[in-house]
């Protein structure tokens, strides 16, 4: 038998023993006391109910444990005048229900669309006025209670409400079908790159064992797109961690991220200017001729600006991208994937945002597509696609999430890198250079801009979870000295194991459940061993990844 769980909060004049003593009276309904609470079976489901008078307790529930369903029984005689100064039931299930909007994490906001709020239909005339104030919290259902003399004059059944109540908790439970599973990863350089890895890996760890391979929707833009590609060919995350790290054994050969080698150097672009240089060279020639200074400050700043280019391609990291998904049992072709992957890049002449794997985007190959999403200026030159040219996603989008919701996913784990170190002293990121706080100002652009796009998605869909994995802020300053640097890869992929570590401890109640719905089991036990060895560890290597330092890698075909 299937167990679901509901969480009931009364404290009005709705007795739960007698609202329960009337659940008994339905047909088809057996209720039981058990040790945590009443239970009640229909149509092969167990709903154990977890029972709360009060808002503390309940917000405590709430942040303890997963619950299927909330019952608010807010049911009172509704009269006007009444002596007491304590609130009503009706007015103190508001209070709760703006507590609980008013989470200050929002992403351990309670779904309203999973709330069965209870009223009385009084004879003070005011259940219109609280049915429209439960509509503006958006709660997923209200039932309404006949009483006193409309009950008399409508001839209404004692068990008919108890019998509305059962259907609506197994159509709220049961019936609801659940979506797809999301992983969306943004951008951040190759130090981002590092954080992803160090965070999939963690994932990795506390998931059913290959869980991660199987999602039915991917979305990556610029370094994510690496990772998620990775993914959605088959590969573990610690088989890319390998083949970063040297070691041998593995179906990857050996990835080398270093950026300043001349063969990343982008000569075509480098020479493009050299035909307007001359052309300067020529009005300069004739200015001194006359006696006048051919530049000025002002001069190199606005008039010889275009002469500087990127100075490097992606080229290279395309090569190793198409290799690796050429081998066996993967693919280059986004539509001979078993999983769907979306790649996200901009058009860099139209400022567009462009999601390759979807059509008419989906013909070009996904090494291809991920060289585009991430080439990022001034560093890299873009990517010509097709007759166009492309820059990295994130000058447009900082995460597919969205598109994600409008693919059908209801659970979605976002990692977004690019986030700004926050100083608690001031004048810190005064005393930096130019391309510090350029830095800074870019990423503090990008997650607000990704934050407020995030707030807006999780109450406007309410059906969906949605888990955002960032960086502590004391690896953001790691990640902030420079973001194309490929050298700090342990020490990154640590503080991202570690750090993700705790937010899924702090999310594991939600989480678990949610994973639950999908097939897909979530235990951290693996994760806290390696965590404990990683912690232990004064200089990381890449074995204390593993329990016990014992690699293990899938064996090449």
């Amino acid at each position: 038998m299937t167990s679901k769980r509901v969480l009931y909060y009364g404290a009005g004049g709705g007795s739960a023993s007698a609202l329960f003593s009337r659940l008994a009276l339905v047909s088809g309904c057996r209720v039981r006391r058990d040790r945590g609470g009443p239970v009640v079976t229909r149509q092969g489901y167990s709903f154990a109910f977890t029972l709360r008078r009060d808002i503390p307790s309940m917000l405590g529930a709430l942040h303890r444990d997963f619950f299927n369903l909330v019952l608010l029984d807010l049911r009172d005689d509704g009269r006007p005048g009444r002596s007491s100064r304590r609130p009503d039931a009706f007015s103190r299930g508001l209070q709760l229900l703006e507590r609980m909007d008013q989470e200050l994490d929002i992403e351990r906001r309670y779904g309203f669309h999973r709330i069965i709020v209870l009223v009385s239909d009084s004879d003070a005339g005011d259940t219109d006025c609280r049915l429209a104030s439960l509509g503006l919290h958006g709660v997923g259902c209200v039932l309404r209670e006949t009483t006193g003399r409309r009950a008399a004059r409508g001839g209404a059944r004692s068990d008919a409400f108890a019998c509305r109540l059962m259907d609506e908790i197994v159509r709220l439970v049961v019936h609801r079908r659940p979506g797809k599973t999301a992983l969306c990863a943004a951008g951040g350089g190759i130090t981002g790159l590092h954080f992803e890895l160090g965070t999939i890996k963690c994932l990795e760890d506390c998931c059913t064992p290959g869980a991660l391979n199987r999602l039915p929707l991917y979305f990556g833009i610029s370094a994510g797109g690496v990772a998620v590609g990775m993914l959605a060919n088959g590969y573990a995350i610690s088989e890319f961690m390998a083949s970063i790290a040297g070691v041998e054994g593995g179906r990857l050969p050996r990835v080398d991220l270093n950026l300043f080698d001349v063969a990343h150097l982008d000569f075509r672009g480098l020479a493009m200017p050299l035909r307007q240089v001359a052309v300067l060279a020529g009005r300069a020639a004739s200015q001194l001729a006359r006696g006048r200074l051919p530049f000025s400050l002002g001069s190199l700043v606005f008039d010889y600006g275009d002469l500087v280019h990127a100075p490097f391609h992606t080229g290279g990291f395309e090569a190793m991208l198409a290799d690796s998904f050429s081998r066996p049992g993967c693919s280059n072709d986004f539509r001979a994937l078993g999983h769907r992957l979306f790649i996200g890049a901009t058009d860099q002449d139209r400022k567009v945002h462009v999601l390759f794997g979807d059509p008419p985007h989906d013909e070009v190959p996904v090494s291809r597509a991920i060289q585009a999403s991430m080439s990022i200026n001034p560093v890299f030159a873009p990517t010509m696609v097709g007759g166009r040219y492309y820059e990295d996603g994130a000058v447009t989008r900082t995460s597919n999430f969205t598109e994600a919701i409008a693919r059908g996913a209801d659970l979605i784990f976002t990692i977004d890198p690019f986030v700004p170190y926050v100083s608690k002293e001031p004048g810190s990121a005064r005393t930096r250079g130019v391309f510090y706080n350029a830095d800074q100002d870019l990423r503090t652009v990008s997650y607000t801009r990704y934050e407020t796009a995030r707030n807006f998605a999780i109450r406007r869909h309410p059906e969906v979870s949605l888990y955002t994995l960032l960086p502590t802020n004391n690896l953001r300053r790691l990640l902030s000295v420079n973001p194309m640097d490929h050298r700090p890869y342990l020490e990154i992929w640590k503080g991202a194991y570690l750090g993700t570590l705790r937010r899924l401890h702090t999310l594991e109640y939600r989480i678990r459940g949610d994973l639950a719905a999908h097939g897909v089991g979530f235990d951290t036990a693996r994760a806290d061993a390696i965590a404990e060895r990683l912690s232990a560890s004064e200089s990381v290597t890449y074995d204390d990844f593993f329990v016990d330092g014992r690699v293990e890698l899938p064996v090449p075909a």
